[in-house]
């Protein structure tokens, strides 16, 4: 692979680091940025999703489990018998 190359220049504590931080992964520094760069990457994108899932649970009026820590055990439960209501014709048959 014959790739361009860059010359960067780190103050000597940051590059130090980064050997050290590359060596404890037992690789290179050149493969330790690169990952350092991916994982950026992936933990951009899974942000974004977060604020898009959250900004159309917002458009959709909320989670709607309660205010009150009162109201979300009562929401849990009442939840919870709904899915035993929904699953006791099947274990019937069973």
């Amino acid at each position: 692979m014959n790739s361009a190359t860059v010359t960067l220049k780190l103050p000597a504590g940051l590059y130090t680091e980064l050997q050290a931080l590359a060596q404890e992964e037992h690789t290179e520094p050149v493969v330790f940025l690169t990952q350092l760069i991916t994982t950026a990457r992936e933990r951009r994108a899974w942000m974004n999703d977060l604020a898009a899932l959250r900004k159309q649970i917002a458009q959709d009026g909320g989670l709607k489990i309660g205010n009150t820590k009162e109201e979300v055990v009562e929401r849990l439960r009442q939840t919870r018998r709904e899915i035993f209501e929904a699953d006791a014709p099947n274990s019937a048959r069973d």
